[in-house]
C-alpha cells in the first residue's frame, strides 16, 4: 500500500507521518519500481487497459493479412470481385473496433496517470514539510522546486501512456515477427539476420545516454535554483548594480545545460540514422528476396504485399521501443531516483513513540549540559556546556557578539534542531518526549527573516491557528502595534494581499505582522529573534508596553540589541563563543568586573544616545 492509499490529502501531519513510516518499510530494488508501486491502487484498470492494448495491436496486425487476400483476388482475373466485399466489411468493422478500444484505453491511461501524479506530488510536498531544518539546509530550494514540478511532470506521460505503450508496442513488435514467420518462414529468416546489429545499436545507445542525461538533470536543478534565488533577491542585485555579474553567472550555468542538451541531441542524431539504416537494409532485403520468391513460385504477390505491410507496421513499434529504452527509460530512471530520494528521506529529528500524556506546558525551560553542532562530523561545537534554568513567566534577554550562537540556542527549544549532547527540559520533561505538533503549537517564534506568505494580512496572522476569529486576529495586531496601520493605510484592511514574501510592506511592518502571528497562537513560550531591529524606538516602546500585559505569564526569550529591551528583562543571558559568559539580572551583571556584559551594555547606551 502506498502513502496515498492510506491518506488522500495530508490533513494531519501525524497521520501522514505514520502512513509514510509503514510505506517505507517495504524494499524496492530500483527507484523505478518504487514509483511504479503507486500504480498498485489502479492495478485492475492498468491490466484492463493492457489487455485492451494487446487486442488493439492484434486486430491492427490482422489488417495486412486481409489486404493480401484482397490483393490476390484483385490481380487474378479468374477470381470474382464480389469475394472481396465481405473482407472489406470485416476490415471496416476491425478499424472501428480498434478506434473504440483506442479511445477507451486513452481515457483509462490518462485517468490513472493524472491520479498517480496527483498523489505523488502531494506525497513529495508533504515529505518536504516533514523534514528538519538541517535536511532543508542541505538541499537547494531550486532543486526541491524542480523535483516537485518538472521532475514529476516528466513522469506524467510515462505513467499515463508511456509504460502502457511500451508493453503494447513490445507485444506488437513480437507479434508482427510471429506473423512474418506465418506468412513466409524463409523470408522471415533473412530479416532475423539484421536483428543482432539492431539490438547491439540499441544497447550502445542506452549505455551512452544514461550518464549524459543524468548530468543534464543535475545541471537543470542548478539552473532552477539560480533562477529562484536570483528572482527572490532581485532588489539586492539592483541595489548593488550587480546585474551584469548575475547575468554572467546565469549564462555559465545555462551554457552548461545547453552543452548537456547538445550532447543528448548528438547521441540521438548519431544513433537514430543507424537504426533507420539497419531497418532500411532489412526492407531492401525483403523486396529483393521476396521478389525472387514470387518469381520462383514459392510465394504469391498477396503474401509479399502482406509481409511488407506487417514489416512496415513493425517499424513504429521498433522505433518506439528504441526511443523508450535509449531515451525515455534513462529519463525515467534518473527522475524516479530524484523523487525517491525525497520520498525516502529521513529527518534527523525523531518523534517520541511514548510521548508525555499531558502536553499542556507551563513554561519552565532548562538547558542541562547542552552541546550542539549542526553536522555530527564537525569538529567544533556551536554551543558548549549550556546550563541555565528559566522559570515560567520570566523574560530573558540574550546578548552576545555576532556568531556567539544566540539564534541557534533558541531554535533548540522547539526542536528545530536536536542537541548533540545533554538535554533541554520543558516543565522538567525532555523536549524529545513531546509530540512536535503539541510542542510547537505552544511556542511562538519570530525569526530574523520575517517571512510572510502571498496571502492576506488576516491569513498571515492566523497562520498558526486557522480557527482564530477576526477579533482575535485584530487583538494580536493591536499588541504588535500594527492594527491602526492595517485599518487606515491598507486598501482592503485585513483582507489586503501582502504580495510574495510580504514585499508590499516595509521591513518594520513585516516584522510587526510576524510578531502578531506569533502572539495570535497564545503561546506558553515566546521566542523573539532580534524582532525589533527594523522598528524605531518609539514603535518598539509601544509594542513593549502592550506586550507587557500579554507576556506576564508567558516565558519570553528574546535576542536583542536594544538597551530598553534589556532593561525590562527579568534576567540576561550573555553568550560568548558558544558558551554562557554571564547569566543573571541587570543589577547582578552590571557590577561584575569580569565578563563582557558591562562592555556590551555601554556600547548599547552609546548607540541609543546617537540613535543607532
Amino acid at each position: 500500500m502506498n502513502l496515498f492509499g492510506i491518506i488522500m490529502i495530508t490533513e494531519s501531519r501525524p497521520e501522514f507521518s505514520q502512513a509514510r513510516n509503514r510505506f517505507l518499510r517495504k524494499h524496492y530494488k530500483t527507484p523505478v519500481r518504487f514509483i511504479l508501486s503507486y500504480l498498485g491502487e489502479y492495478k485492475f484498470l492498468f491490466i484492463l487497459s493492457l489487455v485492451l492494448g494487446v487486442i488493439q495491436s492484434a486486430l491492427f496486425l490482422m489488417l495486412p493479412l486481409f489486404l493480401g487476400v484482397i490483393l490476390d483476388v484483385l490481380v487474378n482475373p479468374t477470381e470474382l470481385i464480389t469475394k472481396t466485399f465481405p473482407l472489406f466489411l470485416l476490415l471496416i468493422i476491425i478499424i472501428i473496433i480498434v478506434a473504440i478500444i483506442f479511445g477507451i484505453r486513452e481515457y483509462i491511461n490518462r485517468w490513472i496517470g493524472a491520479n498517480v501524479i496527483y498523489h505523488l506530488r502531494n506525497d513529495v510536498f508533504s515529505t518536504i514539510q516533514l523534514m528538519s531544518f538541517y535536511w532543508l539546509s542541505r538541499h537547494k530550494t531550486g532543486d526541491l522546486l524542480s523535483r516537485n514540478t518538472s521532475d514529476i511532470n516528466l513522469l506524467q506521460n510515462f505513467l499515463s501512456n508511456g509504460l502502457q505503450d511500451f508493453i503494447r508496442q513490445s507485444f506488437t513488435f513480437f507479434f508482427s515477427f510471429l506473423i512474418l514467420f506465418i506468412i513466409n518462414f524463409e523470408l522471415a529468416i533473412y530479416i532475423i539476420l539484421v536483428s543482432p546489429a539492431l539490438f547491439f545499436t540499441l544497447y550502445q545507445f542506452r549505455k551512452r545516454m544514461w550518464p549524459v542525461f543524468k548530468k543534464s538533470r543535475e545541471t537543470y536543478a542548478d539552473l532552477t535554483h539560480e533562477i529562484q534565488e536570483n528572482v527572490q533577491g532581485i532588489k539586492i542585485v539592483k541595489s548593488f548594480r550587480n546585474e551584469d555579474y548575475e547575468i554572467h553567472q546565469f549564462s555559465k550555468i545555462n551554457n552548461e545545460y545547453y552543452g548537456d542538451s547538445m550532447n543528448i541531441i548528438k547521441i540521438q542524431a548519431t544513433f537514430d540514422p543507424i537504426i533507420r539504416l539497419i531497418d532500411n537494409i532489412g526492407f531492401l532485403l525483403v523486396i529483393l528476396i521476396g521478389g525472387l520468391l514470387v518469381s520462383g513460385g514459392r510465394m504469391n504477390f498477396g503474401e509479399l504485399f502482406s509481409f511488407i505491410l506487417v514489416m512496415n507496421f513493425s517499424i513504429e513499434p521498433l522505433f518506439f521501443v528504441a526511443r523508450f529504452l535509449g531515451n525515455t527509460l534513462v529519463t525515467v530512471r534518473e527522475t524516479c531516483a530524484r523523487i525517491e530520494n525525497i520520498l525516502t528521506s529521513e529527518s534527523d529529528l525523531e518523534e517520541s513513540t511514548n510521548p508525555v500524556m499531558n502536553s499542556t506546558i507551563k513554561g519552565d525551560v532548562s538547558f542541562d549540559k547542552v552541546d550542539f553542532k549542526y553536522n555530527p562530523q564537525d569538529k567544533h561545537f556551536i554551543l558548549e556546556d549550556i546550563n541555565i534554568k528559566i522559570n515560567a513567566g520570566e523574560t530573558i534577554a540574550i546578548l552576545g557578539p555576532t556568531g556567539s550562537g544566540k539564534s541557534t540556542l533558541i531554535k533548540l527549544i522547539p526542536r528545530f534542531y536536536d542537541v548533540s549532547e545533554g538535554k533541554i527540559l520543558i516543565d522538567g520533561k525532555d523536549v524529545k518526549k513531546y509530540k512536535f505538533e503539541s510542542l510547537r503549537k505552544q511556542i511562538g517564534y519570530v525569526s530574523q527573516e520575517r517571512v510572510l506568505f502571498s496571502r492576506s494580512i488576516k491569513d498571515n496572522i492566523r497562520f498558526g491557528n486557522n480557527d482564530l476569529s477576526d477579533e482575535e486576529v485584530k487583538q494580536a495586531a493591536k499588541i504588535a502595534h500594527i492594527h491602526k496601520f492595517i485599518e487606515k493605510e491598507l486598501p482592503k484592511g485585513y483582507d489586503t494581499e501582502v504580495g510574495e514574501r510580504g514585499v508590499t510592506l516595509s521591513g518594520g511592518q513585516r516584522q510587526r505582522v510576524a510578531i502578531a502571528r506569533a502572539i495570535a497562537i497564545k503561546p506558553r513560550i515566546l521566542l523573539l529573534d532580534d524582532c525589533f531591529s527594523s522598528v524605531d524606538v518609539d514603535t518598539e516602546y509601544e509594542i513593549q508596553k502592550k506586550l507587557k500585559s500579554f507576556i506576564k505569564n508567558i516565558t519570553t526569550i528574546l535576542i536583542t540589541q536594544r538597551l530598553s529591551t534589556v532593561r525590562h528583562a527579568d534576567k540576561i543571558l550573555v553568550l560568548e563563543n558558544g558558551k554562557v559568559s554571564q547569566f543573571g539580572t541587570h543589577e547582578e551583571l552590571i557590577t561584575q568586573k569580569e565578563g563582557i556584559y558591562r562592555k556590551l551594555y555601554s556600547t548599547l547606551k552609546v548607540e541609543e544616545r546617537h540613535g543607532g
